[in-house]
C-alpha cells in the first residue's frame, strides 16, 4: 500500500512550474487575485494518470509565484461515493490541508479539488 497522498493524487503542493512545464498550456484568464495572492492556471496535458483509479477528464493546476498552489481534477461522472470508499481505503494518510470535492449534478460532472492552506482563507 502506498504511504503517501500524493502517490494517489500525483501532484504535490508546493512543487515547483519546472517540474510540469513541459506538459502545460496557460488557460485563461492568464493571472487572477485570490486572497492577495496572484495565480496563474493551467491544464495539464501530459500523461494523464487515473487519479484514485479514476481516469480524469482535466486536470488544472495554478501557480503562484512558480510554486503550485491548487490542484484540480475534473471528473466526467458523479464521484463521491466512489471517493467516500476510497478515502476509507487510505485512512492512514494524512490528506492536503485543504481538500473538497464539488458535484455539479446538472453538468454532470464532479470537481476534486485540493489547494494550499494561503488559500483556504477565501473559501468560508
Amino acid at each position: 500500500m502506498k504511504n503517501n497522498i500524493y502517490d494517489y493524487l500525483i501532484f504535490k503542493l508546493d512543487s515547483e512550474y519546472a517540474d510540469y512545464e513541459f506538459d502545460l498550456i496557460s488557460i485563461p484568464p492568464y493571472e487572477f487575485i485570490e486572497n492577495e495572492l496572484s495565480l496563474e492556471p493551467y491544464e495539464y496535458f501530459g500523461d494523464i494518470h487515473d487519479i484514485l483509479e479514476l481516469k480524469t477528464k482535466h486536470i488544472l493546476l495554478y501557480f503562484n509565484a512558480d510554486i503550485l498552489m491548487r490542484v484540480e481534477f475534473l471528473y466526467p461522472v458523479n464521484i463521491a461515493g466512489f471517493l467516500k470508499q476510497k478515502l476509507e481505503e487510505i485512512q492512514n494518510i494524512e490528506l492536503p490541508e485543504y481538500m473538497m470535492l464539488i458535484l455539479r449534478k446538472d453538468k454532470k460532472f464532479s470537481v476534486l479539488m485540493y489547494q494550499n492552506k494561503l488559500l483556504q482563507n477565501n473559501l468560508n
